[in-house]
């Protein structure tokens, strides 16, 4: 399903001109929030944490260290670009509520608040899509034969999901301002 897919590209990129955008801006350290910290390294925190030996424990510690001892500061702007590959791991699936826990990951917690607030009466509406076009697509992948949309229902998915992705960069872009643009 292009839909979907358009939709995950969607939410990726968001995040993907995110991080940019603090590496390009110079954003100091000081203004980020602590899970952000954590999802840019979660792949070697994980495996930390996952570590019984203390043998192992050791090993996966300097792991850390060598890797990404720069990126954990709070002084200064980012030494580096934040990787895409680690911090975007785990989100997969647009679905509304991993799309809430994805940005989330640049502390922006009140997301689903301020979503609800733009769309007001057709909030509702347009998670259930969003999350219609996720279980429509699974179950397309997994190669169910009863799965079909007419013209009609395809066009309704499309303005609904649009709604979503218009007004989700509406209140992040809000958000942003407040939270990244405002900190020198």
């Amino acid at each position: 399903m292009l839909l979907w897919a358009d939709l995950e590209a969607y939410g990726g990129g968001l995040g993907e001109r995110a991080r940019g955008a603090i590496i390009a801006r110079l954003v100091p350290r000081t203004g980020v929030a602590a899970q952000m910290f954590y999802h840019m390294s979660q792949d070697l925190l994980r495996e930390l944490r996952d570590a019984a030996e203390p043998e192992k424990i050791a090993e996966r510690v300097f792991a850390f260290l060598t890797a990404d001892l720069p990126l954990w500061s709070r002084q200064g702007p980012f030494p580096s670009p934040i990787s895409a590959e680690r911090f975007n791991r785990g989100f997969a699936s647009p679905a509304f509520k991993r799309v809430v826990k994805y940005l989330n990951r640049f502390g922006y917690s009140d997301y689903g608040r301020d979503l609800a607030g733009r769309l007001q009466a057709r909030f509702q509406v347009t998670v259930n899509m969003v999350d219609h076009l996720v279980d429509t697509r699974n179950k397309v992948a997994h190669g169910d034969p009863a799965v079909s949309k007419t013209p009609a229902e395809l066009a309704e998915m499309m303005r609904l999901v649009r709604m979503f992705c218009s007004a989700t960069d509406s209140v992040f872009a809000s958000w942003w301002r407040t939270h990244f643009c405002s900190i020198r």
